[in-house]
């Protein structure tokens, strides 16, 4: 298999590589030394002790988890006892709602339409403001029926500590900006699929505090193996999701992602080892959280159209019991 053929066949004709692209790498300057050698730095001054607060942390922790029970139970009533009688939820479509009656009205109509939601809290901060106020932020990943695709939001809690426990005083929740990388994180995994005698295998890991998906694909075919690296994140001068995909072979590409439900269309464009440029529309179709879907579409190598490919099916590897 020539070089030019790698990275073409292994991320478009395969396609569980899921792109293809150039990818220009920019050396940072080195910045100019200085005229004249600056003073050395005072010593830093010795940090206040910080107090680690650890019954509380784990109270709060403890809270959070009632509410995600109460409100995979569909319980309206349990989810409004665990705020503050005053307490507010502000959801993300910016709606207010004031006091524990209309906090459970909210509930009550929510679980009315979709009786068994699931959700997902992931803390990336909690800090104390007072004694008895604290500040949690995070993301909430909800999906709240079979046939819908997961939402991920932020969210920022102001927890308070009302006759000895931790309640909600006030939820705010909205979407994240733009396209979110946390919207593939059912792509953690293992994953294998193929045709024509070729077999993709590919490894999603969260890298770099879970903002960056990082990818590590093989394909076999004829006893010949090669592999690559992909890594997807958040483009924040676009906020759609991109990807890079780095071949073995010395190929590489860059792909933009753009979400509508459950289909990703993945607008890609690359280099390969020989210099020859290739492009494609890859279509990835969650089917649920154990298989996709992926076929390449509009291609093209070297300015030539290329015919489109029929869907690949992609499953998830799981571990032997």
């Amino acid at each position: 298999m020539s070089s030019r053929r790698t990275l073409f066949w292994s991320a478009a004709v395969v396609g569980i590589a899921l792109g293809v692209g150039g990818f220009a790498l920019t050396q940072m300057p080195t910045p100019p030394k200085p005229a004249v050698a600056a003073p050395p730095a005072a010593p830093p001054a010795a940090a206040a002790p910080v107090e680690d607060r650890a019954d509380d942390r784990a109270a709060i922790a403890a809270a959070l988890a009632e509410l995600r029970t109460a409100f995979e139970a569909g319980d309206a009533k349990a989810c409004a006892t665990l705020w503050t009688g005053e307490g507010e939820y502000v959801a993300d479509g910016g709606v207010t709602f004031r006091g524990r009656a209309e906090v459970e009205k909210s509930y009550t109509e929510l679980f009315a339409k979709f009786p068994k939601p699931r959700v997902t809290a992931e803390r990336t901060a909690l800090r104390f403001v007072s004694k008895d106020a604290a500040v949690e932020e995070g993301h909430f990943r909800v999906k709240l029926d079979a046939a819908a695709p997961p939402v991920s939001n932020r969210y920022s809690i102001l927890f308070a500590r009302e006759d000895g426990k931790w309640r909600v005083a006030v939820l705010r929740e909205w979407p994240n900006d733009g396209q979110s990388v946390r919207d593939l994180d059912w792509l953690i995994g293992e994953w294998e699929g193929g045709r024509d005698g070729a077999v993709v295998r590919t490894v999603y890991e969260w890298d770099l505090n879970k903002t960056l998906i990082r990818g590590r694909y093989t394909v076999t075919r004829d006893g010949e193996t090669i592999s690559g690296l992909q890594l997807l994140a958040k483009d924040p001068a676009t906020g759609r999701v991109a990807g890079w995909t780095f071949d073995g072979s010395g190929g590489v590409g860059t792909a933009a992602w753009v979400r509508s439900g459950n289909q990703w269309t993945i607008e890609a464009e690359g280099t390969d080892a020989d210099g020859v440029p290739n492009a494609a529309t890859n279509v990835l179709v969650r089917v649920n959280d154990d298989t996709f879907t992926w076929q390449s579409t509009a291609r093209t190598s070297n300015g030539e159209p290329q015919p489109d490919l029929p869907p690949v099916k992609v499953t998830r590897v799981k571990a032997k019991k």
